[in-house]
């Protein structure tokens, strides 16, 4: 049962139902003003994003520190709120050659995030009921960007 706009009473109009859908969607698009804006941790320019929401913020922030500490170039954002996104998430996005997503699913948010932004997100998604170590994405992360290990003397390897 659906209230009629205006009046409240019970309507099964079609074009009722498609207002009042448009009212609750504009409900839940208003709440972005209520919500934080995405914090980037990053070190400078960079051509790689992680993205993660939940649990995967630690094996992130760590495959995130042993990349830079290889010399690595590497940014991340970690959501909390996943819908309706933070407001500044598509520019965000927008800056990055390599926007990769974690997640311990089939890639739910990565195929969102390429629906409503349309940037090439990559995916990394584990779903054996166990989280990912630092070292696992890292090796995937390096793959996917191409990235390399830097030898002592600078030189890429």
């Amino acid at each position: 049962m659906e209230k009629a706009d205006g009046t409240g009473n019970v309507s099964y109009d079609p074009t009722n139902h498609s207002t009042m859908t448009d009212l609750r969607q504009a409900k839940v698009d208003g709440i972005a003003n209520d919500i934080p804006l995405a914090e980037l941790d990053s070190e400078g320019p960079a051509d790689v994003l992680l993205v993660g929401w939940g649990s995967t913020q630690g094996a992130i922030v760590a495959a995130t520190n042993n990349l830079r500490a290889d010399g690595a170039s590497v940014d991340r954002v970690h959501l909390t709120h996943i819908h309706p996104f933070p407001p500044n998430l598509g520019e965000l996005l927008k800056g990055y050659t390599h926007v990769i997503v974690p997640e311990l699913n089939k890639g739910q948010l990565v195929r969102i995030l390429r629906a409503e932004y349309l940037v090439d997100a990559k995916p990394i998604s584990k779903m054996i009921g166990l989280p990912f170590t630092a070292s696992e994405l890292v090796k995937e992360i390096r793959a996917i960007a191409g990235l390399s290990l830097a030898t002592p003397t600078g030189a890429e390897a």
